[in-house]
């Protein structure tokens, strides 16, 4: 009886649309590794346009003047992108979510002096009431990696807005995303450590990983 329960738990898991998301520090290999999940599983891969957002030069160039109008129009976006992602019929890999934008990159904002506190207030109060009312991915993959990996990474893909990215600004993301991951209760999180995995060249790595995905995947 256990193993016609349990195949037809797995049958269920393969037909049934799926929603997972990428989240990590920026040069943390997000797009990589949403790569490599969206061709092993099959399900179609969407990644947030990097120039969408029209604030984004002027905000690594002056935060503080930016931050706010720079991270609405981030939160419009997002919330577009996500509510679209539920419409669709199939299954879906998204590269950064709504959810980090809003409690990581937002608070780093806010507790570096970047975003007045009646910008914060009004920006997340927003945030609540939207989280509220939309359904979180099935499954989130949180990309650990340390900052000096993220900075070379950056340094090595060679875009033009993250060029005037500081050290600092990172180091204050990383902060936040190591206590992020562990609190987020929306949905299960695997933890894909980046350090001590090249989730990218070798494929026992890679496997693990798929394999801790695909057991949160049947079991939730």
């Amino acid at each position: 009886m256990a193993f016609f329960l349990f195949n037809w738990i797995v049958l269920k898991y393969k037909y049934m649309k799926k929603y997972i998301a990428i989240a990590g520090n920026i040069g943390a290999g997000k797009s990589n590794l949403a790569n490599k999940l969206a061709d092993h599983f099959g399900f179609e891969l969407f990644q947030e346009p990097f120039k969408i957002n029209p604030y984004l030069e002027q905000f690594y160039k002056d935060m503080k003047t930016w931050a706010f109008r720079t991270e609405l129009a981030f939160l419009s976006h997002r919330l577009q992108d996500h509510l679209s992602l539920l419409d669709r019929e199939h299954s879906v890999i998204q590269d950064r979510c709504l959810y980090e934008g809003a409690e990581v990159f937002v608070k780093n904002l806010y507790v570096t002096d970047n975003l007045s506190e009646h910008d914060w207030q009004t920006y997340n109060h927003l945030y609540e009431n939207i989280k509220k009312h939309i359904a979180p991915p099935d499954l989130m993959v949180y990309i650990k990696s340390s900052v000096d990996r993220c900075m070379n990474n950056i340094q090595n893909r060679g875009r033009d807005l993250d060029k005037n990215i500081e050290r600092d600004y990172l180091v204050g993301l990383d902060d936040l995303y190591r206590n992020w991951h562990q609190e987020f209760s929306l949905c299960p999180v695997v933890v894909a450590d980046a350090d001590e995995n090249d989730f990218k060249y070798n494929e026992s790595d890679f496997q693990g990983l798929v394999r801790e995905i695909d057991r949160l995947l049947i079991t939730n």
